[in-house]
């Protein structure tokens, strides 16, 4: 009997336990959180596209019922994403847009801040897709996308970051140019490329040199590989520097800007 009791005992404290600290119910979304979800959703699913424009602010108000406030706030998260914009005057309104990689880039510094993405990481990400977008822009460059690259080779050749910017672009797979391209123009004020030497830079060099050969003449798997060579002593550089295990976007960088 007394073992019962004692069980019993436990049980109620167990279910006094449970009345006390009930479970956090989960966080209801804000009305404006809301409303900019269904416009998110007419905007994206009737494939709306930039200069499009959308219901006025009255005409939203009246058809969702919702008040001036939140449907200004609705409109401000939507204008932070960068798909809308709102443009004043007579020919002004809400019009759609298409969000601009240097905007995704902010968003993308703060994740790679935040989940303390090493210099190693984003050279391994790197040998893992620039080969084969490389190898794309032998199959699809146009002239005038070629004659871009040399540009950068010949006359700007400290832009390392721009070069391979350059290089994504001449791919025709959408998902690969977003990617590297995102990527590229979040870490262009990011250096991590302040201990490179002039031997480095001219090293560097000769590699866009070797990659835009290999592009202008349509060689899709010379592209690869150059660009495999390049981005392999690019690592082994930072790791004679001792900088492969860095964070690649330093605290530091966040202090400097307060």
């Amino acid at each position: 009997m007394r073992h019962v009791a004692v069980e019993s005992e436990r049980m109620t404290e167990d279910v006094g336990r449970a009345v006390e600290r009930p479970e956090a119910l989960p966080r209801l979304p804000k009305i404006s959180e809301q409303l900019a979800d269904r416009l998110r959703a007419t905007i994206l699913g009737r494939g709306m596209r930039p200069g499009d424009r959308l219901s006025s602010e009255a005409e939203l108000i009246s058809h969702y019922g919702v008040a001036r406030g939140t449907v200004r706030e609705a409109l401000r998260l939507l204008e932070s994403e960068g798909i809308i914009e709102i443009r004043r005057g007579r020919q002004g309104g809400i019009m759609v847009r298409k969000p601009e990689p240097d905007r995704i880039g902010q968003a993308v510094v703060v994740l790679l801040t935040m989940a303390e993405v090493t210099v190693r990481e984003l050279i391994d990400y790197r040998l893992l897709i620039e080969p084969g977008a490389a190898g794309a822009a032998a199959r699809t460059a146009t002239d005038k996308q070629c004659a871009a690259l040399r540009r950068l080779a010949t006359e700007e050749p400290h832009q390392e970051l721009e070069f391979h910017v350059a290089l994504a672009e001449c791919s025709d797979n959408s998902l690969l140019r977003l990617t590297i391209t995102t990527l590229h123009k979040a870490l262009t004020a990011h250096s991590y490329l302040d201990r490179i030497t002039p031997a480095d830079e001219e090293a560097a060099r000769r590699a866009h040199h070797a990659i835009l050969q290999a592009v202008e003449q349509r060689d899709p798997e010379m592209a690869g590989l150059t660009m495999t060579r390049h981005l392999q002593r690019f690592r082994e550089l930072l790791a004679e520097h001792d900088r492969l295990n860095d964070r690649l976007i330093p605290s530091d960088w966040w202090l400097s800007r307060i």
